[in-house]
């Protein structure tokens, strides 16, 4: 395995434990809120609200980002420091007056917004929506800060600053539903996200001198950033109809009764710590490596490390995937179950898990074809393929719905996610002729028998013990163990690759 190589895998190592120990405060956090609050038609308001504007950032920010880290990585190898320094500069001087812009237009639709979010409220409900909408609204502005703070340090590989933001959003959320929660009650999520964003924004600017000089430069001497925006442009695009699938859920989750919005925002926080610790962690480092790759010229290394990638990635999300939906009662329990947060909430918030860990797999791999084909500059392929994906998430959200509820809603996102994949997987064929989805079968044939032993086990020790906690630490410990061992028989290159660098790091520090 060469250096870089390995350097990617301890780098991911590094950051995915870093990533799961502010997940893990994560989980106190939620804990919190769901002591506190439940799964209420008040809880339903505020995630409405707090999701729309999120997915409002996220189409924005995200497009931006992704372009950023390609073009700064471009012009930091080829230009220089100082190039790169301005190009960073120019972004900030030309999105902050956008901003206001957004933010007034919005103000001027809530009415209508609120209506898309949940047809079925009444006018009294609809107002009380359009009153959280509109105070969630400037999160907007913040993100451009925290989104170019985040894009700089993941150019410069400095990723652990980066990554900091669940651990400040996680602390003051705790303070805040402590301290306020007697007074502000569900402002009180408000008031702490607020304060997280200004600490972290803060951290940002201030971690950021190391690789910017801060001033004021001529929008017209810098090039690269209308590369940035043309290349953004398909990709906002893009994410904006992608963003739709969140809308949709929310709109369609509203009108199963109260309760079940806020139980697929649970859902989504303990989806998001496999998405977290896992996937994006994987699939930002590799980003970056797949950038300088294509930058270098160097081809067939940015196709042999994706394709590594997609097949480890089936690997390692496979068993994660059946444990979580054979024990989706039993996380849902030890991170929720006490205060409001009843046995009813409880049904919702596991159908709804069970829902998205169907997509795992879907969701790693899609990020990993989706950023090949960014680091080929091809921004318009993934909004195509956006559209589709949405048209398969509506299709089957509203159907499911009427069978299943609110694990329906759930389960049409993760078909959406492989819409996504199959569609861009074939346009990397562009690309790279010799990819095809034909070379996966034998690595997803090979995942069956560890499957079916992983099954039996779980229901065996399901069976054997009544204590959450236990039934879920022994199918995952023991699980990922025999899962492991199985895939390792079963010869899979990548397994033996991780065997083999897990041996030679033990043998060098016992000498």
């Amino acid at each position: 395995m060469s250096k870089k190589n390995k350097g990617i895998l301890a780098t991911t190592a590094i950051i995915a434990v870093m990533t799961l120990c502010f997940k893990l405060l994560g989980f106190v956090k939620q804990a919190v809120v769901a002591y506190y609050f439940g799964t209420t038609f008040e809880t339903d308001i505020y995630n409405l609200a707090f999701t729309f504007v999120g997915t409002l950032t996220s189409a924005f920010v995200r497009a931006i980002s992704i372009s950023m880290v390609s073009i700064y990585t471009h012009t930091l190898v080829q230009k220089g420091k100082e190039a790169a320094s301005r190009l960073i500069c120019a972004c900030m001087e030309f999105m902050l007056p956008i901003a206001p812009v957004i933010l007034l237009f919005t103000y001027m639709f809530t009415p209508l917004i609120a209506k898309m979010l949940a047809p079925s409220y009444s006018p009294e409900e609809s107002i009380l929506l359009q009153h959280y909408l509109r105070i969630c609204y400037p999160f907007f502005v913040f993100s451009i800060f925290t989104m170019v703070g985040t894009s700089l340090m993941d150019s410069n590989k400095d990723f652990v600053i980066s990554r900091t933001e669940s651990f400040f959003t996680s602390s003051i959320t705790i303070l805040c539903c402590v301290l306020l929660y007697s007074t502000q009650a569900v402002t009180s999520l408000v008031i702490a996200q607020y304060l997280s964003y200004i600490l972290f924004s803060s951290l940002l600017i201030f971690r950021g001198r190391r690789y910017v000089h801060y001033s004021f430069v001529k929008l017209r001497d810098v090039p690269e950033l209308k590369v940035i925006l043309t290349a953004a442009l398909p990709v906002f695009i893009g994410n904006s109809v992608f963003q739709i699938n969140k809308i949709v859920d929310g709109s369609i989750s509203s009108g199963l009764g109260a309760g079940n919005a806020s139980a697929l925002a649970y859902a989504v926080v303990l989806e998001d710590l496999v998405v977290n610790v896992i996937v994006n962690n994987v699939v930002d480092i590799l980003y970056v490596n797949f950038s300088n790759f294509a930058a270098e010229g160097n081809i067939q290394k940015l196709s042999n490390t994706m394709k590594s990638a997609v097949r480890a990635m089936i690997c390692l999300m496979t068993p994660i995937t059946i444990i979580t939906c054979l024990c989706s009662k039993e996380i849902v329990s030890i991170v929720f179950l006490r205060g409001e947060f009843n046995q009813k909430s409880l049904i919702m918030t596991s159908a709804a898990l069970i829902g998205y860990a169907v997509g795992f797999i879907s969701s790693g791999v899609r990020d990993i074809a989706s950023r090949a084909l960014y680091a080929f500059k091809d921004t318009k392929g993934p909004m195509i393929t956006g559209f589709f994906a949405v048209a398969a998430n509506v299709f089957f959200s509203i159907l499911l719905s009427r069978f299943i509820g609110i694990m329906g809603v759930a389960i049409a996102s993760s078909i959406s996610l492989t819409v996504n994949f199959i569609i861009n997987s074939l346009m990397l064929r562009k690309y790279v002729p010799d990819y095809s989805l034909f070379d996966l079968i034998p690595v997803i044939l090979k995942q069956v028998p560890g499957s079916v032993v992983l099954v039996i086990l779980i229901i065996v020790i399901k069976n054997l013990f009544n204590n959450n906690f236990l039934i879920f630490c022994i199918s995952a410990l023991v699980g990922l163990i025999v899962y492991a061992i199985i895939l390792t028989l079963m010869k899979i290159d990548e397994v033996n690759l991780l065997k083999t660098k897990l041996i030679s790091k033990i043998k060098n520090a016992s000498f």
